[in-house]
């Protein structure tokens, strides 16, 4: 009863009072039980307004800055999410409402078990779980209407850009200098456009100057 209480405030005062209006991510925050996605000694903090790190690198992001960046993403049922850095699945999970189908990346080992094993509990059938380093994803020429970086960027994510579609969107964090700011990317016939989106911060989830930026059409 006291986590019931405890979503629906968050669900009230983090999410909606920050401005995240669609019913449908409001449903989905509200259905999905975060605690089931941490571990015993963090349950009691499951809803704070805050990161909650699961060990010393990987964290699910804040709810409101999470369903902010979903928010901005191409909603529509019919169409695949790219899930990012989804640690123990929540992520994962609040997507798996919301789109036909999530392509669910974690590249910790502990982080990447404990999400297999939370989504088969919470039997959700359309997630496909991968291990992976996030710099040397292959899809095997598979692109994606959306992606969703759960968390902070260091520089233009080219690599993720080639696998969408055109006028799909990635939403991230974006750490310039230092200054971090949200932002959703859209891939246009030969570019993209980055717009910001609203003020946010979180830990650096992908180094992406480690990456040799490779562009193409």
């Amino acid at each position: 009863m006291k986590f019931e209480y405890q979503r629906k405030q968050m669900v009230e005062s983090q999410l909606r009072a920050n401005l995240v209006i669609d019913e449908s991510i409001l449903d989905s925050f509200s259905k999905v039980k975060l605690e089931n996605f941490l571990s015993d000694n963090l349950k009691s903090i499951a809803y704070i307004d805050d990161n909650i790190f699961v060990n010393q690198d990987r964290f699910i992001l804040r709810p409101f800055i999470l369903g902010k960046l979903i928010s901005n993403l191409n909603l529509k049922n019919n169409s695949a999410v790219l899930d990012i850095g989804s640690c123990t699945g929540y992520s994962s999970a609040i997507l798996a409402n919301l789109f036909k189908k999530v392509y669910s990346v974690e590249n910790d080992q502990y982080c990447f078990e404990e999400n297999k094993k939370n989504l088969s509990s919470e039997k959700i059938l359309n997630v496909k779980l991968y291990n992976n380093n996030y710099l040397n994803l292959d899809f095997e020429g598979m692109q994606f209407d959306n992606v969703l970086i759960n968390g902070e960027l260091n520089d233009e994510p080219l690599f993720l850009i080639n696998l969408l579609k055109p006028n799909g969107k990635i939403t991230a964090i974006f750490r310039d200098n230092k200054n971090s700011f949200a932002v959703t990317y859209i891939k246009k016939q030969n570019s993209f456009d980055k717009i910001r989106i609203f003020d946010a911060s979180s830990p650096l989830l992908i180094d992406c100057k480690n990456k040799e930026p490779v562009f193409t059409f």
